[in-house]
């Protein structure tokens, strides 16, 4: 009996002893967690000698143990050549040890003459990101999804990279001027195309740029999406509406947003437009008043008369004393206006108006004054002189006698409005 217990033992002994324990669990490197295994695509010859003799050299590359490593590939290139997987477990050490351009020049080589290889392809995007070079990465690894064989990472890392090429354009695009700026967007929304922040960040760059019918393809994929009530697409939308024309939709529209926001934000700018929508309306000589770069007394009788109501509706008003140089002038009507309310005088000799005569700062400031007096503004009682009259009246006017443009002229009348009315 004890001779069958002790045969047993040895039975049992001899059995655990040819048992192969599992190899232990390898936790790559920060360099090489990325890195696939090396034999992913690879269609070469295989052999099980050199397959297990490069599991143990690829362990100790994902375990840092780079001379280990080198020592078992080199082994492995002597006895086949061919094998690539060994040449290409010799870039992931030359990227573990920050070798780039060693390990770039490797893959391209290898690549070269084996376009389908996954992993080569793999560790070539790994190169870029390591360079930085966010682009071709993502690139790269997007063409890997697209095999057969495409690693099970290969997804995650994707996403990685998508994200991060995406705030790098957004990034850029949000530091430079409106035409780079729309160029770095145009490729972030190829990246992610669901982006509501780049795709209004681009309407409004080409806004910015008065390209409205760009502006409009570009913000149509929100208006057919939930996206289509938020503020800011609502905003850009009324703003395209403004730059094509279409005043009455953009009032309504921002009449909307203003009922939403408490800041006031949406009804300054409403009001805006609504003086723009007015403007539109106007007819051509004031349109051409307000765009001249330095305007003539015609055209200022024209803005005074379509922008102060006490002109345009006087009431009692006298017959105009006759002048004989305005009946080929664009404003003829509103210089008989300002003439017949005493606003400009005529030469008791000449008989002219002089509508010709290119309008100063001072003579500007002149005018004004007379206007508020004339019209009989409240702050202007009492008082005597230009200088007095527009300081009382809270008018801002300055005196140095160079020609004024149409903007500058309606930003003094627009004052001298609110002080009628005060």
């Amino acid at each position: 009996m004890k001779r069958y217990r002790f045969l047993a033992a040895i039975v049992t002994l001899a059995a655990a002893s040819c048992t192969t324990a599992p190899p232990p669990a390898i936790t790559p490197s920060a360099e090489a967690r990325h890195l696939v295994d090396p034999r992913i695509g690879w269609h070469g010859s295989k052999n099980d000698a050199i397959e297990r003799r490069f599991d143990n050299a690829w362990r100790s590359v994902l375990s840092g143990n780079y001379a280990d490593a080198r020592s078992r590939l080199a082994d492995i290139r002597n006895r086949d050549a061919g094998y690539l997987p060994a040449s290409l477990a010799e870039v992931a050490i030359e990227i573990g040890e920050g070798r780039f351009d060693v390990a770039r020049a490797a893959v391209d080589q290898i690549l070269a003459r084996n376009s389908d290889y996954t992993a080569a392809e793999v560790y070539g995007a790994e190169i870029d990101v390591a360079q930085n070079q966010i682009r071709s990465a993502y690139e790269r690894y997007r063409e890997v999804l697209q095999r057969p064989d495409a690693p099970p990472s290969a997804s995650a890392r994707y996403a990685e990279l998508q994200t991060r090429l995406f705030d790098q354009l957004y990034g850029a695009a949000a530091a430079a001027q409106p035409e780079d700026a729309i160029r770095f967007l145009r490729d972030a929304l190829q990246v992610s195309p669901n982006a509501t922040a780049a795709r209004t960040l681009l309407v409004r760059d080409l806004i910015a740029l008065k390209r409205f019918d760009e502006a409009k393809h570009e913000l149509d994929p929100l208006l057919s999406s939930s996206a289509i009530d938020q503020s800011d697409v609502q905003e850009e939308l009324a703003e395209i509406e403004v730059g094509t024309g279409q005043y009455e939709q953009a009032i309504v529209r921002y009449e909307r947003l203003a009922r939403r926001d408490p800041s006031g934000k949406y009804a300054r700018r409403l009001e805006d437009i609504k003086e723009q929508f007015a403007a539109a309306n106007m007819p051509p000589q004031f349109l051409q008043a307000m765009n001249a770069d330095s305007i003539t007394r015609s055209d200022l009788a024209v803005l005074m008369y379509w922008k102060l109501a006490s002109i345009r509706f006087a009431q009692n008003v006298p017959a105009p004393p006759i002048a004989i140089d305005i009946s080929e002038s664009p404003g003829r009507d509103e210089i008989i206006r300002a003439i017949a309310l005493g606003i400009y005088s005529i030469d008791p000799v000449t008989r002219r108006a002089n509508p010709d005569t290119i309008v100063t700062d001072t003579a500007l400031a002149r005018i004004a004054a007379r206007v508020l007096t004339v019209r009989g503004a409240p702050c202007a009682r009492q008082v005597t002189g230009a200088d007095a009259i527009l300081a009382a009246c809270g008018v801002s006017a300055t005196a140095d006698d160079v020609p004024v443009s149409g903007q500058t002229a309606s930003a003094v009348l627009d004052q001298v409005a609110q002080a009628m009315a005060r």
